[in-house]
């Protein structure tokens, strides 16, 4: 009886220690899991976490995308950058698009705020509103001028008069090749002597920080190109037809050698995202630029699935500029002749060979001005003199795939682009800009250039904006074909 009331007596919670003791055991080890699933996930998190950098990088792409799958474009024009009777011969935009650089036949490289220009803070005059499209409201917002001046030795200096020599006129040399860097840290600019000047453009603006000049150079730089990573440049000379390479960070030449047999009057890097090209170039002179169909056929696969990977590549990480491969180059003639060379194949120290040659037609005139790719790589497109554009296949580069006919009123073609879609080429002419359908075989006027020398068309990396310039680029310097007008045209996709 008593051990009966005993345990009758037994506190309730006593007879559970057990159970309790195997509960918060069981709660202590899913609070650990727990813990550590939740450290899993944030780990897993913050390696996925997007930074700014590549946020940005993610909206430019996806712009390219989907301007590569449109089916055509439309063109308004937005800005109208007035430069009182001075050409535009080179033209340079920075990341962010926050500067455009101008170069002009004055001597002055002209810096405009661009994101201001876009909101109308510099507005036209009614004066200047006369000389454009109806419309267009917004002029360049203007931030600063920056002499191109020619270095002279002090016995070569003439002063307005002997009564005060403390002060002196530079002599300003045409603008005629110019690049700038992506943060604005610094531009390159070209001379008509062969220059190239190396100056501050954000910081100590027009400063001059480094001279390249070279024993050998004849005369008129109008090509300066940077390379991807920005720690070297190209420069070609107009009249001595050599490629040279510069590296700067220690301001040595590291490539000097011929290219052309006549004046160059155009010169574009193969896009980086177009056929890869084979290690094994050097073993051979046509097989280094193309790969197995079946290899084209994988990447075209990848395409249609939009694998975003793919579009990475288009547009540089660092600089949000097109990436390119600055092996193998593009280049214009004035004897109408186009040359693709690859510099990594050196048949000879100071001249190098051309990997392809695309010969002009025997009833194509000579003069060539303009030629570019398309944005494959695959295909090069060349402006004529006779009002015509042609369309080279560089898998059979004997004879043009197509050649495209302008109205022969229209003059010849003075510079050609191709649209991201591989569809639409603009076309610059003497009395306008076009854009020709290649599936429809038609084309349509842009409006903004009425008669003039273009000697620039530029799509950003986004292909949101147009920029289109006017000026002879120091080849025709006995004819004034310059209107002296830079448009900025928005590009919307349809």
């Amino acid at each position: 009886m008593s051990t009966e009331i005993e345990k009758n007596n037994i506190p309730k919670d006593d007879l559970f220690d057990d159970v309790d003791g195997d509960v918060s055991l069981i709660q202590e080890e899913n609070a650990e899991t727990s813990l550590d699933d939740k450290k899993e996930e944030d780990e897993k998190l913050e390696k996925e976490k997007i930074s700014p950098e590549q946020e940005i990088h993610f909206l430019h792409t996806s712009l390219l995308h989907a301007s590569m799958i449109t089916e055509k474009y439309s063109f308004t024009p937005k800005i109208a950058i007035t430069t009182s009777g001075s050409g535009i011969n080179s033209l340079s935009l920075t990341k962010h698009y926050k500067f455009l650089f101008l170069g002009g036949d004055d001597g002055f490289l002209r810096k405009y705020n661009f994101i201001k220009s876009l909101k109308g803070e510099s507005p036209l005059t009614i004066q200047q509103k006369h000389f454009v499209v109806d419309g267009v409201m917004n002029n360049g917002y203007i931030s600063s001028y920056i002499p191109n001046e020619i270095l002279q030795k002090k016995s070569e200096i003439k002063f307005p008069s002997q009564a005060n020599q403390e002060e002196y006129y530079p002599v300003k040399s045409k603008v005629l090749g110019m690049d700038v860097h992506s943060e604005c840290d610094f531009s390159l600019v070209g001379q008509e002597n062969g220059d190239v000047l190396l100056q501050g453009c954000r910081y100590k603006e027009g400063k001059l920080y480094h001279l390249f000049r070279e024993q050998d150079n004849t005369g008129m730089n109008n090509f300066i190109k940077l390379n991807k990573n920005e720690d070297c440049f190209y420069s070609v000379g107009f009249f001595d037809k050599r490629l040279r390479k510069y590296d700067l960070n220690t301001g040595n030449l590291i490539l000097n050698t011929v290219i052309g047999d006549s004046q160059l009057s155009s010169l574009e890097f193969r896009p980086l995202h177009g056929d890869p090209i084979s290690d094994k170039s050097h073993e051979s002179d046509i097989d280094m630029l193309f790969e197995d169909e079946d290899e084209d056929n994988e990447n075209d696969d990848k395409l249609e699935q939009g694998d975003r990977k793919i579009y990475d590549d288009y547009i540089n990480k660092d600089t949000l500029k097109m990436n390119f491969d600055e092996n193998v180059l593009l280049t214009s003639q004035l004897n109408g002749k186009a040359f693709i060379y690859d510099t990594r194949i050196n048949t000879s120290p100071t001249v190098n060979q051309p990997v392809l040659s695309l010969d002009r037609l025997n009833e194509t005139p000579p003069w060539s001005l303009s030629a570019c790719w398309d944005y494959t790589g695959n295909k090069v497109f060349i402006g004529r003199r006779n009002a015509s554009f042609e369309i080279y296949d560089i898998r059979n580069p004997s004879k043009p795939e197509k050649t495209v006919r302008l109205p022969k009123k229209s003059g010849e073609v003075t510079c050609v682009k191709t649209m991201p879609n591989n569809k639409q080429v603009i076309c610059g002419s003497i009395d306008n800009i076009r854009v020709y359908d290649l599936e429809q075989d038609k084309f349509n006027i842009i409006p903004g250039h009425h008669g003039g020398f273009i000697s620039n068309i530029v799509i950003d990396p986004t292909s949101r904006f147009m920029f289109t310039t006017s000026g002879n680029r120091g080849v025709l310097n006995n004819q004034n074909y310059s209107t002296d007008l830079t448009f900025v045209y928005n590009i919307d996709n349809q």
